[in-house]
């Protein structure tokens, strides 16, 4: 599985470097076509990859954590009202989060990298459906 994860991770920083090269082309004054032709790709992928980049790059760089959430947990965190990082960080220390509708582990994880609280493994775990309790009966 090891030799498919490092392919996967060659190919990423293959397609990165080349983007990177589409961003320095067209800073250079290259128009999309003649990148397009450069790199055997149309204009309209050239715009879209240059757009990208410098999207990617103001997410990265910015200090603002509800940037860099994934829009599903940005809408899940609009919907009840948690607008601000205080906000975020309360709801997280009062162990509220999973009281959201559809707020899972994944979710929760995107808050512990973005937001301002406490580092190392989660206190918090999801609530246990009934259904999913495991039940032990007595010899039989």
């Amino acid at each position: 599985m090891s030799g498919l994860c490092a392919q996967i991770t060659k190919e990423r920083e293959a397609r990165r470097k080349r983007d990177q090269k589409i961003v320095a082309a067209w800073d250079a004054g290259q128009s999309y076509t003649a990148i397009g032709r450069a790199f055997r790709m149309s204009g309209d992928n050239v715009k879209d990859r240059i757009e990208r980049f410098h999207r990617d790059k103001r997410i990265h760089e910015s200090i603002d954590p509800f940037v860099k959430l994934t829009p599903r947990t940005f809408r899940l965190l609009l919907g009840e009202g948690l607008t601000t990082v205080e906000k975020v960080v309360d709801v997280y220390l009062r162990n509220e989060l999973f009281s959201i509708r559809n707020f899972g582990t994944k979710s929760l994880m995107e808050i512990e990298k973005w937001f301002p609280v406490k580092s190392g493994k989660s206190s918090l775990a999801p609530p246990v459906h009934p259904q999913h309790v495991s039940r032990t009966f007595g010899n039989r």
